[in-house]
């Protein structure tokens, strides 16, 4: 009887938590599905509102010690960068003190908020745009510098707009699609200092240099996720070994991080460190699971021994679509930009400075667009970094305007300023690090840039006709949430013929593929956990990892 009531009051906890991820996920997603067709604010926010570069406050500091018509606007949503190779602009009249370096993309036009009116500011030459970014010097310490630049050179496109040049500010360049792209768009934009046509791992990955393995660490408790990670450490495993077929491979070693407290039954499958919840009388969360994942990476680095000098955070509901390389150029971390995490966006300001102390909209810019995952670091950053994120995170829990503004990503918000209060003032990011179906339909994001994670957070409805279906429920769905108490069955249904998005399709053959191969997979799905008895044999790539090992195995007893 008693354990009757534990699991009643256990799945009760699911619904209300996946009830509230529901709810902000549909906001989320109706806000992905608007941005494009946002009409965004020509204007910087109010010039008037001075940030102060003073330092971090006392509160902020127990944050971070131990463990106890060129169009304009903010950032729009995570889909594609410049399709154009960016190129370098050099001039001989460029300033010899400014050593920035300009960055320029044919046909196409980039977002940003106006710090210079095109309309009345005209140049003969994309080069002298670039320069008059560089050069301008805001009224204001604090205002927006420019760092992005539009310009209009084609006489017979532009027409009126001939030699408008329009200069922008974009927190973040790198984090967002353009406004226009293609042969149609007369514009040419320009970045500074941010190239996004950005090679993963940059300079270090061109040259081919030795290796720089990473370790995959991915958090995870609970029922919604208990099958999802059996599929992701199937594709981590056969990407990494078609990596090491291709040579030249950066993926180390994998390990679940499960925050449960107790091992469970996928122990012998999954390479595991168990680490507790955070206490409950720390703050009571039972319907917030993930705000035990700060708490469990700062146990992970406090335990872990690993070889690898570079990690990479990751989440159950990826699937790696090709091997995966090092993206860190040097130190510096890597992560996916996250549109709806903006510590800089007006209204979220002072909430963010609640955590920082005061700061200016300068270093507001400094906070990256990003959550925990899918994130590249050092481990010698985590070790600085994890407790920062735990306390912040359980700070941003308990400030009853942050929770509400930051809902489900409160804990992603958590990370950024963990990041930023604990001395790393960049991230290098990348679009094409993590596709997001439906809202991603293609495997390249643009030529030449593959997506290497799928991220199935959202659901996915479609007519049977093919047509795609926001917001309603479709004819034909997938959305992981209706498997949140028991895994999903083998052989998912195909998405309809008519239907033109290659990601989802891509979504359901992998998972089908990877519950084909797990043995036993129908019994488990019907039971809710691994069978006590099992003889079925590995398929797929597993069976060629099984041949793979008794060949060594023979090798070595006949060495």
């Amino acid at each position: 009887m008693k354990s009757t009531r534990l699991v009643v009051i256990a799945v009760a906890f699911t619904v209300i938590a996946t009830f509230f991820s529901l709810s902000e996920l549909h906001n989320i997603s109706a806000e992905h599905a608007s941005r494009d067709q946002a009409k965004f604010a020509t204007h910087t926010h109010d010039a008037n509102t001075k940030g102060t570069a003073a330092q971090t406050t006392s509160e902020a500091r127990k944050l971070a010690g131990g463990v106890s018509s060129a169009s304009s606007g903010s950032q729009s949503t995570a889909v594609t960068t410049a399709a154009s190779s960016g190129s370098t602009v050099t001039s001989s009249s460029s300033s010899a003190a400014d050593s920035r370096k300009c960055f320029m993309y044919e046909h196409t036009e980039l977002w940003g908020d106006v710090v210079v009116w095109g309309t009345s500011h005209k140049v003969n030459s994309m080069e002298e745009c670039c320069n008059a970014c560089k050069k301008y010097k805001p009224s204001n310490s604090d205002d927006y510098e420019c760092n992005v630049w539009v310009f209009c050179g084609n006489q017979e496109q532009c027409k009126g707009q001939y030699g408008q040049c329009w200069l922008k500010h974009l927190a973040h360049p790198e984090a967002s699609k353009p406004a226009k792209q293609g042969p149609h768009v007369p514009w040419t934009s320009g970045t500074l200092d941010v190239d996004l046509n950005a090679n993963p791992g940059g300079a270090l990955a061109e040259t081919k240099a030795s290796p720089r393995l990473f370790h995959v660490v991915t958090s995870a408790q609970g029922s919604a996720v208990y099958w999802q990670v059996r599929i992701h450490y199937y594709w981590f495993k056969k990407m990494k070994h078609k990596c090491e077929q291709d040579g030249n491979c950066e993926m180390g070693g994998w390990t679940r991080l499960l925050h449960s407290g107790h091992a469970d039954d996928l122990m012998d499958e999954l390479p595991t460190m168990v680490v507790d919840p955070l206490p409950q009388d720390t703050v009571e969360h039972s319907w917030y699971v993930v705000l035990n994942r700060p708490y469990a990476f700062v146990q992970w680095v406090q335990k872990a021994k690993i070889p690898e000098k570079y990690v990479l955070m990751a989440e159950p509901d990826h699937i790696l679509l090709r091997p995966l390389p090092n993206f860190m150029n040097g130190n510096t971390p890597a992560a996916f930009p996250f549109f709806y995490i903006e510590p800089g966006k007006p209204e979220n300001q002072h909430i963010t400075m609640k955590f920082t102390g005061k700061i200016s909209k300068k270093q507001l810019d400094e906070i990256a667009p990003v959550g925990n995952s899918p994130t590249f670091m050092t481990f010698e950053d985590m070790v600085k970094v994890m407790p920062i994120w735990m306390n912040v995170s359980i700070a941003v829990f308990k400030d009853s305007e942050a929770n509400q503004a930051w809902g489900w990503v409160q804990e992603m918000y958590g990370f950024t300023i963990a990041a930023w209060l604990g001395g790393i003032k960049h991230v290098d990011l990348y679009l094409n690090l993590m596709a997001q179906p439906p809202w991603d339909t293609n495997m390249e994001m643009a030529p030449g840039k593959p997506f290497y994670i799928l991220h199935y957070t959202y659901g996915m409805d479609y007519k049977l006709t093919g047509e795609f279906t926001p917001g309603k429920f479709g004819e034909w769905r997938f959305d992981k949430r209706t498997y949140s108490a028991r895994p999903l069955p083998r052989h998912l249904g195909d998405p309809p013929k008519g239907m033109k998005n290659d990601l989802v399709r891509a979504l359901i053959n992998s998972i089908n593929e990877a519950t084909a191969a797990l043995p036993c997979w129908d019994k488990f799905s019907e039971l809710g956990h691994l069978p006590k008895e099992c003889n079925e044999k590995p398929g797929g790539f597993l069976a060629l990892e099984a041949e793979i090992k008794a060949k060594a195995a023979a090798a070595k007893a006949g060495a």
